[in-house]
């Protein structure tokens, strides 16, 4: 009788080890299933993004409102996704949610994700075309710098986040010291520059549907000079014209307007001048040149220190050939610009940048994207020998917020994501 109680112990617990090795077992294989399954959805999701991509690279581009895939083969599984278009926080924004599922062996894993067209408002610093302008010391970048061409570093600047270039090479001068606090990285997919008529046509049609539009002045020097917060008066934008009339060139009265009675997008067909302090949202486009002939600043910030937290305030500057900082005398001891700035046909560049002593830094909260790299300053061994140093920082709300209107690229960028 104890060799039988003996026995029949043994065989319970080989039969209760056997039971547990098989449940491991299974435990292991669905917990491999799900992993791949995982894997498979990430797939869906990025073939999905990539679609949209290469729809809205097209021409003419697309932007479909909805779209599935299914039972699409990848290893051992397969995934599905679907696509819909829906209204986000900023109805500028063209946004998407793709819903893609992975399956293997029974096991699924479902990600849902919501992506948005990037802008050009998600780079500190963004170039086409290098030309020959240089980085050198006193340079300071605190946010994304990327390149489609060459970088040029002559000195010790200083990036304070990734810098990347499309090209496979960088110039660096020997005896130079530049600090990549995240460093950099080569030979990366060019973000192809947007069409100048594209964007131009569809600022315009804003500005003539809800906005404030500027048509075309008499005279070839003619120009509108717009003031924010004029006299004080916080949450307005104020206008005036300098045109021909006759044999002479005049000025127009004050146009004052309330920044949230229209939809925040500016268009003029002539270049203007801008200075003074925003209260609002606002995106300003010409079809000319921007002129910055004094600091431009939000009501919600602190002078030198950027956005204060909380601050509601939010500029885009749109010209179709340059954003100058002109050579005014309130120009010459410091400049300090709180936007975002987009130069179509050439640059963000300083007049007379190659004249007189230096002016002390160009400060600006935001960034600027431009076709081709345009000069601020001269230097030389000893440093800034006329214009400009660049203190260039990244406005950290543009990250998932972007003015009015504000021209947008081809790509897309992830802003939630949940699995189940």
């Amino acid at each position: 009788m104890a060799v039988l109680a003996i026995v029949t112990a043994v065989l319970l617990v080989g039969a209760a080890l056997f039971i547990l090795g098989t449940a491991e077992s299974d435990l292991v294989e669905y917990t491999v299933d799900n992993a791949r399954a995982f894997y498979l959805a990430e797939a869906g999701q990025e073939a999905a993004q990539g679609i949209l991509e290469e729809m809205a690279q097209a021409e003419p581009p697309s932007f479909p409102d909805s779209g599935t895939l299914e039972d699409q083969a990848l290893g051992d599984g397969t995934y599905d996704f679907t696509v819909t278009k829906i209204s986000g926080a900023y109805p500028w924004l063209i946004e998407y949610e793709i819903v893609s599922t992975g399956e293997v062996d029974g096991v699924t894993s479902t990600i849902t994700s919501r992506i948005r067209r990037e802008t050009f408002a998600q780079y500190l610093f963004f170039t086409s075309k290098a030309s020959d302008i240089w980085f050198t010391t006193g340079d300071s970048l605190h946010g994304r710098v990327h390149s489609n061409d060459k970088l040029k570093i002559d000195g010790d600047p200083w990036f304070g986040s990734k810098v990347t270039s499309s090209s496979s090479n960088i110039t660096i001068t020997q005896g130079s010291n530049p600090v990549f606090e995240q460093g950099y990285e080569l030979g990366v997919d060019e973000v192809p520059f947007p069409s100048g008529d594209d964007i131009k046509s569809a600022m315009r049609a804003q500005a003539q549907d809800g906005g404030l539009y500027g048509g075309e002045l008499n005279g070839r020097n003619a120009y509108y000079q717009v003031v924010l917060g004029r006299n004080g008066a916080t949450g307005t934008i104020s206008f005036r014209s300098y045109s021909r009339r006759g044999w002479r060139y005049r000025w127009s009265g004050w146009t004052d307007v309330d920044i949230s009675t229209f939809n925040g997008v500016i268009w003029s067909e002539e270049p203007f001048t801008i200075e003074g302090v925003l209260d609002g949202e606002l995106t300003m486009g010409s079809d000319d040149d921007i002129w910055i002939t004094d600091d431009v600043l939000y009501e919600g910030s602190s002078p030198g220190h950027g956005p204060d937290e909380g601050c509601d305030d939010l500029l885009g500057l749109v010209a179709a050939k340059d954003i100058i900082v002109a050579d005014t005398w309130a120009n010459r001891n410091d400049v300090e610009i709180h936007a975002h700035m987009l130069a179509l046909w050439k640059s963000l560049k300083v007049e007379d940048y190659n004249q007189g002593s230096p002016r002390g830094d160009l400060t600006i909260w935001g960034g600027v994207a431009q076709y081709k790299r345009g000069p601020v300053g001269t230097f030389n061994k000893w440093g800034m020998s006329s214009g400009y140093n660049k203190d260039y920082h990244f406005d950290s709300r543009l990250s998932g917020w972007s003015p009015p209107g504000y021209p947008q690229t081809n790509r897309y960028i992830q802003v939630s994501w949940t699995e189940s």
